[in-house]
Order: C-alpha cells, then structure tokens, then sequence
C-alpha cells in the first residue's frame, strides 16, 4: 500500500459506522472517499484488481448500496492521507 495513505481508524466492515461514526481529526490527516458506482459484478472485480495490486483489502469497502437505477450499486473506501508541507511526491517530469 502507498505510504501517502494511512489505514482507516474505522471497525473491519461495518457500513453503518463508516456512515455515521466520523473519527476524531488528526492534525496532518485528511479523509478522502473512493467510490465505486456500476453493476454489482462489476464493482466485485475492480476492487479484487485493486486488491491484486496492492490498493486495498477486499474487506475495506463498504457494502453494495443501491443507488435507484436498475442494475447498479455504489461502495465506498475510506482513506487517510497525510498532508502538509512535503506529503506529496515530486512532481513527474513528462504529464502532457
């Protein structure tokens, strides 16, 4: 897992609390969502990519929630990142 990111303070998978618990700030720390929205089977595969990466833990989305369209479903990664002077990494010298 990338160092700019800390493991969220939250209990395993419980999607209740990640909604409704909101964990107390610390200094350096910003919270930052990641959501997913499409069809059930869809979503299932892009987070076991992204655990086959290194990104995250199955584990740590949230539920399937619907979203009120047919077929689809949204899940949720909560993360930490470190920020301040120096937190971010250099700046990549070719972008355009």
């Amino acid at each position: 897992m990338p160092q700019a990111f800390l493991a969220s303070s939250l209990p395993g998978t419980d999607t209740k609390a990640a909604f409704t618990i909101e964990p107390t700030a610390e200094p350096g720390r910003e919270k930052v969502l990641l959501t997913l929205t499409g069809s059930a089977y869809a979503i299932e595969r892009v987070i076991h990519e992204l655990y086959r990466v290194g990104f995250a833990e199955v584990r740590e989305w949230s539920k399937p929630v619907p979203t009120g369209k047919v077929n689809e479903v949204m899940r949720v990664l909560t993360r930490y990142v470190i920020v301040g002077k120096g937190s971010l990494p250099p700046p990549a010298d070719n972008l355009a």
